[in-house]
C-alpha cells in the first residue's frame, strides 16, 4: 500500500477504518468526540489562570483578549517553563486528560477490548515562534531541573496512594509482635522512598533521552523534539497518541510523521548526542506536516516515526498529548520505565478512579514490529577534501559521473561542509548543515525545489538557501561541470 493510500483525515470513517489506518502507519483528525467543549475550557481556565499566576491579571486579561495563539506577544518567554509545570501539576488537567482518553478510546474509536491509559497521564506541548522563543535565558535544563522535582513529587504521592491500596495478607493466627514488624517495615519502606527522592531531586537532573547534552543549554521555549518513537522511552508498545491542538497547530510549528518508516527497525541505542535522535546515515524520507485545527486531536501510532516542526510560525502553538495503550507489553531497549501504574478503561467505565494496574517493565516485554525491514538508507557519496574554498575560486570536487540525477552528495572540506544535489535543474549545492542546531541534511529529504532538515523539518530552498523563517538561511555554491569534473565556489554569505 503506497504512503499515500494511507495518510487520509476524511471524517466518515468508521471507528474500524480509523484503527485499520492507523495500525497501517496512518493518521486521523478527530473532530467529534464526547465533551469536547467541555474538556477544552478546562484545560484553557487552567492555563489562564496559570498566566494570571504568574504575571497578573492584566496579561490573562490581554491573552484572553487576543487568544493563546497571540500568548507570546504578552506572556514572557522566561516564564514558560513555569507555566508547563502549573499545567502538569494541576489535578484538573490530569482528570480531563483521563476522561478525554476513556472517551476518545471507549466512545470514538470503539476499542474492543480493555485498554489502559497512565496514572499521570499527559504532555502540556506550548511552543512560542523561535524568533520570540530564542531570546529567553531559561533553559532546557533549567526546565528539567524543576521538572524532576514535579516528577518526583508526583510519583511519590502515586506509590504512598498504591501502598495505602495494597491488602495485606494476614496469617490466621498473627501475634500482635508480627502486626507491629510489617506495620513498621511499610513504614520503613515509604520513609525510605522519600529519602530517595529527595536524594534525586537536589543531586541530578530528571534522566532524559540520548543527545539531551546538544540541547541542555538552548531554550526551554524553543524546545523541539526530533525525529523518534515513543517505546523507545518507556512507553508500552502499539499505543495511540492523542495530540490534542488546543491553538495555533499549523503545519509550521506541529507534528511532524514519516509514515514511510511505520515498521522499520531503527537502532536507538546506537544514537550519539552529537546527532539527531536517529543514528548518521538513515536518510529519512518524506515529512508529513499536519495542521490541527483548533481543539481537533491528531491520532497516530506513536510508534511511527515522528518529531516537531521548529515553530517556524507567527503563532504560539499549545497542545496537550496523551496516549492510549491497548496493551502492556514494553520495548526491551527502551532506556527507562514511565510511572507508578495505569488506569484500565474497565475500572473508569465502572466509576473506578482509583485502582492501578502494574505492569512492571521488565516482566512484560514484547516484540516492536514483527519482521522488521531495515530503514530507507540512500546510497551515501561522500567526499573530503584538505582545502577550504575560498571566495570566488574554483575548486575541484571528482569526476562528474559519481552523481547520478536526484542523489546528493556530502562534500567535506577543512572548515565546511557542503551538500551537491544534481535534479532536473542541474546542479545546485548548500551548506550541509542546518542553521538551527547543527545537524546534517544530509540525511534529510529532497526534491527539486527543496532540502528539509532531518531535525525538525524546516524545508531550505535549494535555489536561494532560504527557509520560512529568516533567521535560517544556507549558504549557497555555485557548482558546475567542467571537462568530466566538477567544481565549485562561493558565490553568497548571509
Amino acid at each position: 500500500m503506497k504512503t499515500t493510500d494511507r495518510i487520509t483525515n476524511k471524517k466518515a470513517e468508521t471507528s474500524s477504518k480509523i484503527l485499520e489506518k492507523l495500525n497501517e502507519g496512518g493518521y486521523f483528525i478527530l473532530d467529534k468526540f464526547k465533551d469536547k467543549e467541555k474538556l477544552s475550557d478546562l484545560v484553557r481556565q487552567v492555563i489562564l489562570s496559570g498566566i494570571e499566576k504568574l504575571e497578573g491579571v492584566e496579561c490573562r486579561r490581554l491573552v484572553e483578549s487576543d487568544g493563546l495563539c497571540k500568548m507570546h506577544q504578552h506572556f514572557p518567554a522566561d516564564k514558560l517553563a513555569d507555566l508547563d509545570l502549573f499545567v502538569k501539576g494541576s489535578p484538573c488537567v490530569k482528570e480531563v486528560i483521563l476522561q478525554l482518553s476513556f472517551n476518545v478510546g471507549r466512545g470514538s474509536l470503539k476499542l474492543p477490548d480493555e485498554f489502559f491509559m497512565e496514572e499521570n497521564p499527559f504532555a502540556f506541548k506550548i511552543s512560542y515562534p523561535h524568533q520570540v522563543a530564542v531570546e529567553s535565558k531559561v533553559t532546557n535544563a533549567d526546565y528539567h531541573q524543576k521538572y524532576s522535582a514535579l516528577r518526583n513529587r508526583i510519583t511519590l504521592e502515586e506509590n504512598l496512594k498504591l501502598r495505602s491500596k495494597q491488602k495485606i495478607n494476614y496469617p490466621k493466627k498473627s501475634s500482635i509482635g508480627n502486626l507491629l514488624k510489617i506495620a513498621s517495615s511499610l513504614k520503613k519502606s515509604i520513609f525510605e522512598k522519600i529519602l530517595s527522592f529527595g536524594r534525586s531531586d537536589q543531586n541530578q537532573l530528571l534522566e532524559t533521552y540520548k543527545g539531551f547534552d546538544r540541547i541542555a543549554n538552548q531554550p526551554y521555549a524553543a524546545k523541539v523534539h526530533q525525529p523518534h518513537i515513543d517505546s523507545w522511552y518507556g512507553a508500552p508498545l502499539e499505543g495511540i497518541s492523542l495530540w490534542w491542538a488546543i491553538e495555533g497547530a499549523t503545519e509550521n510549528n506541529g507534528v511532524v510523521l514519516y509514515p514511510d518508516f511505520f515498521g522499520q527497525a531503527i537502532d536507538f541505542q546506537v544514537t550519539e548526542a552529537s546527532s539527531s535522535y536517529l543514528p548518521f546515515g538513515i536518510t529519512l524520507t518524506k515529512p508529513y506536516k499536519i495542521p490541527v485545527p483548533n481543539g481537533n486531536i491528531l491520532l497516530f501510532k506513536y510508534d511511527m516515526l515522528h518529531s516537531s516542526h521548529l515553530n517556524i510560525s507567527d503563532f504560539t502553538r499549545i497542545a496537550v498529548v496523551a496516549q492510549i495503550y491497548p496493551q502492556l507489553q514494553f520495548n526491551p531497549d527502551a532506556i527507562h520505565a514511565r510511572g507508578t501504574g495505569f488506569h484500565s478503561s474497565a475500572d473508569i467505565a465502572r466509576g473506578d478512579w482509583e485502582n492501578l494496574v502494574q505492569a512492571p517493565i521488565e516482566d512484560n516485554f514484547g516484540v516492536l514490529f514483527e519482521n522488521k525491514q531495515k530503514p530507507h538508507v540512500e546510497r551515501r557519496i561522500s567526499v573530503r577534501i584538505k582545502a577550504d574554498l575560498l571566495e570566488g575560486i574554483p575548486i575541484c570536487l571528482c569526476d562528474s559521473n559519481l552523481l547520478k540525477n536526484g542523489e546528493k552528495m556530502l562534500v567535506t572540506l577543512q572548515s565546511e561542509s557542503i551538500i551537491v544535489i544534481r535534479n532536473a535543474r542541474g546542479l545546485q549545492a548548500v551548506s550541509a548543515i542546518c542553521s538551527h542546531m547543527g545537524v546534517n541534511l544530509i540525511d534529510g529529504f529532497h526534491d527539486e525545489q527543496n532540502i528539509y532538515c532531518p531535525g525538525h523539518a524546516v524545508a531550505y530552498s535549494l535555489a536561494d538557501g532560504s527557509s520560512n523563517c529568516e533567521f535560517l538561511k544556507l549558504q549557497v555554491y555555485q557548482v558546475y561541470d567542467h571537462n568530466q569534473k566538477f567544481f565549485e565556489k562561493r558565490t553568497m554569505r548571509f
